[in-house]
């Protein structure tokens, strides 16, 4: 099992490719399928080493939890990286959940999505006098689903 945390994947000097483990060759990163199994079947790999995966500490502990549930208590729950609550904390501050809308869009079809847009001022702003620059928030809905 290997963990790596960090923005720089150090997987190039740690005898990886001995055991045979396929690294993406730009960027460091090990692709893994479904269950964070390598190529080869018995190394598997969690957190910010994983190809096309969130990069979040958070993740990286619940995808790890996972692993060793499913490895050694049975448990066939895998982690969902879809559905990822994020954000960032800059002067602008932005957050998201699920998929994009051009994601959306792919995956599900624009016959069967439905896109909400709602412009607010939230309310503990109004006990300080903030300034009046509205919030937005953008909902995108598959309509197949309830």
């Amino acid at each position: 099992v290997l963990l790596a945390i960090g923005r720089d994947p150090c997987t190039r000097k740690i005898g990886l490719d001995k055991v045979g483990v396929n690294i993406n060759e730009k960027t460091g990163k090990i692709p893994v399928n479904d269950e964070e199994q390598t190529n080869v079947p018995y190394i598997y790999a969690v957190g910010d080493i994983l190809q096309d995966k969130l990069e979040l500490t958070p993740v990286a502990i619940q995808a790890g939890r996972l692993l060793v549930r499913r490895l050694y208590a049975g448990v066939t729950t895998k982690c969902d990286y879809v559905n990822v609550p994020t954000t960032v904390f800059t002067p602008l501050e932005y957050g998201a959940c699920g998929y994009s809308e051009e994601t959306a869009l792919l995956k599900f079809g624009e016959e069967n999505i439905e896109v909400y847009h709602s412009h607010f001022w939230p309310l503990e702003w109004t006990v300080p006098s903030r300034d009046n620059n509205k919030c937005y928030a953008k909902i995108i809905c598959n309509i197949q689903d309830d």
